[in-house]
Parts: C-alpha cells; structure tokens; sequence
C-alpha cells in the first residue's frame, strides 16, 4: 500500500469521527424514545449493552502483548518479548480519547535492540444493535528505539544506533458486547510512518479484547421502580 492510499484510509477515519461529533447532526434528528429497560438493570436495548457511556475507562489490547522465540538452522535464535496496552475513557458519550504505552525488547545472539512508543488517540463508537458498535480510532504515536550490535571478536567495540519515528494508527474494529464490562473486537489496522530512518506501511486485520470501568456515579433506580413483595 502506497502512503497516499494509507493517508487516504486515514483521512476517511477522521471524516467519520468528525460527523460523529457534529452539532448539526444532533440537531437534525428527532429525539430518540428513551431506552427500554432489560432484565438487567445495567443493560439496555438499544445501547450496546451499555458501552460507550460517558465516564467510562476501557482497557484493551489493541497494540501487542506477545512473548516469542524463534530458531532457525545456521541462523542465532531470537527472542522478543513486547507489551502495549491500550487505554480509552469516554468523555461524552460515544466520544472517546485514549491512548498506547508500552516497552519491546528483540534479542538475537549477542545484539539485542529495545523499544518504547507511546501516542495519543481519538474515537467514536456507532452502535449498531443491542450488542454491536463500530469503534473506529484515529492516533499517532512517537517510537524510540535503540539497537546495540556486538561484533564477533571481543576486541571490537559494540555498534549503537537510535532511531525515532513518528506514525499515523487507525483501528476500525466491529465490537462485540459479549457480557457487561467486557467486549471483544475485530477489524482493520493501517499503521504508517511519518519520519525515520526506515519508514514503513503495516496494514491488515486485529483482534482485540478487554473490559471497562464506570468512573462517574450512576444516577439510582426511584424507589418507585422496586419490585412490589
């Protein structure tokens, strides 16, 4: 993929944020009926199960949690370990900021290289049904990493090279509600670098899975709506 199709692809998440965030569209539209209560309290039937709500923090594994060895004849082995959580909170409804932290480490044979990217994200969920929403997400990030090369004989000192990039991420996963607090996805991922030494293009499909916590007090049942004994 060319970098003016991933700018495209990008371009086109950003659109969707954007009319997800108009005022117009608000505007427009008739008031929707109020939700219609489950059998779960927590739940309701036109609303993902309750996901998406404002004052809620989601926990995920979007970027990478992955432990590996690798071995190859004639080739030294090498080992990667590497972890990336993803975090979101729901400022308004819908309406998501988040972001990725995270550490990777590769060592093969006596060099080994270790990296650190981190990066801010934006995102908006469109519910499709009761537990369904398209949660597409639109982030850079900043990658540091740092490489150390060891020669074969011990009197020739090691090879050191950095390097710092900056990328543009898209993940436009369909989310699966499958119990409250807890949702998986599935979906295109387009990342793209903007600087660096070697810049690259990686697209294709991710998983993800994690929960999420209700940071903000829900307003109470009226004691009205308690069942009659």
């Amino acid at each position: 993929m060319t970098k003016s199709w991933a700018l495209m692809f990008a371009g086109l998440t950003l659109l969707l944020l954007a009319s997800a965030t108009s005022p117009t569209c608000a505007e427009d539209k008739p008031p929707a009926p109020g939700p219609r209560a489950s059998k779960d309290a927590s739940l309701v039937v036109n609303d993902a199960a309750g996901f998406a709500e404002a004052g809620q923090l989601t926990i995920s594994t979007d970027a990478a949690l992955s432990v590996e060895r690798k071995t190859q004849s004639q080739i030294s082995a090498t080992t990667s370990l590497s972890i990336f959580p993803a975090a979101d909170y729901f400022v308004v409804k819908n309406l998501s900021l988040g972001g990725a932290v995270g550490v990777g480490y590769q060592k093969t044979g006596s060099s080994h290289a270790t990296s650190v990217r981190l990066g801010p994200r934006l995102g908006s969920n469109f519910e499709l049904t009761r537990i369904l929403s398209f949660w597409p997400k639109l982030g850079l990030s900043y990658t540091y990493t740092r490489s150390e090369l060891k020669r074969s004989s011990a009197s020739d000192a090691a090879t050191l090279t950095t390097n710092h990039g900056i990328a543009i991420n898209v993940f436009a996963p369909v989310m699966l509600i499958l119990a409250t607090h807890f949702f998986v996805g599935f979906g295109p991922f387009l990342d793209t670098d903007l600087s660096g030494k070697n810049r690259s293009t990686t697209w294709g499909f991710r998983l993800t899975m994690g929960g999420w916590l209700d940071l903000r007090a829900r307003p109470s049942a009226p004691s009205g709506a308690r069942a009659k004994t």
